[in-house]
């Protein structure tokens, strides 16, 4: 595989383990929602359309934090695509110094 493609699936691992840890910091440790997570979960302010009046299945619920959590898989993996090249500019630039 390309080493652009390796870097694409790594950022896309990170964007998914990300929102299952903070998803299970909540569950288990009752935190409330503060900067950090909007930071390291960005994508995560759209599960406000979950709030309101409207009673929501367990479908509906489960659907929408899917893809909230598809969206920070996404947003991950083009942060990665965008940085690679500087970090692999400045990793060669290191390399060549030394």
């Amino acid at each position: 595989m390309p080493l652009e493609v390796d870097v694409l699936v790594w950022f896309g691992w990170v964007g998914l383990l990300v929102p299952g840890a903070l998803i299970l910091r909540w569950n288990l440790l009752g935190s409330t929602f503060s900067q950090l997570e909007l930071i390291l979960w960005p994508s995560s302010i759209l599960l406000m359309g979950l709030d309101g009046l409207a009673h929501r299945s367990v479908f509906d619920i489960i659907l929408f934090y899917a893809i909230v959590i598809v969206a920070n898989i996404a947003l991950y993996s083009v942060i990665g695509l965008l940085t690679w090249p500087v970090l692999r500019l400045v990793l060669r630039r290191h390399v060549l110094i030394r």
